[in-house]
């Protein structure tokens, strides 16, 4: 009688554990389907209204303040740099204010990066920046600034800057933000040396040690053309320390100054996990700057020179 008992007891608990899973079970599906929006109407609505009202407040703020996606497929997500943040960060901050400099007159250098935003599953990606820059020369002019840069092509060096300004203030409305140009772009190496006074011809202005380091923009463009080239996908760059600059030739009509110019930067990289044995390269930049919409557009390459060609002649090169 007592095992009888005994054995309706034990078969009471585990029925009362089946129930228990199932009641589990239910609703870890029913969480699964709130989250996938596979559901009752009322949850799918409430998710299209999320998503909307998610991507007004992206727009709103012109992509530097975003909360958190209420879907999981390539949101644009915040990164916060308390504790630092990838070089090609840093780099396209600079780019900002490089433009921004430029159009105004301004010397203004990065201070810090505090936050960007950009899409978390994308190779190619636009950085809205926000940043603390100043003007050395003039106490307390340290401010936060906004710049957002968009990159067009994977591992190849073409960029857009469409917004650079202070915090506070608007500019031109430049549409496309988040499209790509795919049209290709030919840029080439000219059959004359750039690098050797050219007897007359004014193709190629060979500049000055004085104006490489007043103009510390022709350094940040190689810095760009490497780093955007040697992208690694979750990794950051190598150092750019090894990059030492030897000589820099411009095709240009009007100088510096000029809107839409060529630079052919002649350098060694001594990293060799970056370019083996072919220490001896050359980046060419072009600088396209749009006085209408104040797009700045940078784009190029790096190469090495072959080794069986002379230095001087640089008539032979291996595109990487």
């Amino acid at each position: 009688m007592k095992m009888e008992r005994g054995r309706k007891a034990k078969m009471g608990r585990r029925q009362t554990v089946k129930i228990e899973r199932r009641r589990r079970r239910r609703e870890r599906k029913e969480k699964m389907a709130r989250k996938f929006m596979i559901g009752p109407e009322e949850i799918k609505e409430r998710h299209a209204l999320l998503r909307i009202k998610y991507y007004q407040a992206l727009t709103k703020s012109e992509g530097f303040d975003v909360t958190a996606a209420p879907f999981s497929i390539n949101p644009v997500r915040a990164h916060y740099c308390d504790d630092g943040c990838p070089d090609l960060v840093f780099l396209y901050s600079r780019i900002g204010l490089h433009r921004y400099n430029f159009l105004q007159g301004k010397k203004l250098q990065l201070s810090s990066v505090k936050k960007y935003t950009k899409p978390s599953c994308s190779h190619v990606n636009t950085y809205c920046i926000t940043l603390e820059a100043e003007d050395p020369d003039i106490c307390g002019s340290l401010q936060t600034f906004q710049t957002k840069v968009s990159e067009q092509r994977f591992r190849r060096f073409d960029l857009k800057c469409s917004i650079a300004r202070p915090l506070g203030e608007t500019n031109k409305t430049i549409t496309g933000g988040y499209s790509f140009d795919k049209s290709p772009k030919v840029l080439e190496f000219p059959q004359e040396n750039p690098f050797v006074e050219d007897g007359g011809t004014n193709r190629f202005y060979l500049l000055k040690d004085s104006e490489l380091q007043d103009n510390d923009w022709i350094r940040l463009y190689l810095e760009l053309a490497v780093a955007t080239s040697n992208k690694k996908i979750g990794r950051d760059t190598h150092s750019l320390d090894s990059l030492k600059i030897l000589k820099v030739a411009m095709e240009s009509t009007q100088g510096l100054c000029d809107f839409d110019a060529v630079f052919y930067i002649r350098y060694e990289d001594s990293c060799e996990a970056r370019v083996g044995k072919d220490v001896h390269r050359v980046a060419i930049v072009r600088r396209i700057l749009d006085k209408q919409s104040e797009l700045l557009s940078l784009y190029g390459y790096n190469q090495s020179i072959n080794k069986s060609a002379s230095v001087e002649a640089c008539s032979s090169f291996a595109q990487d």
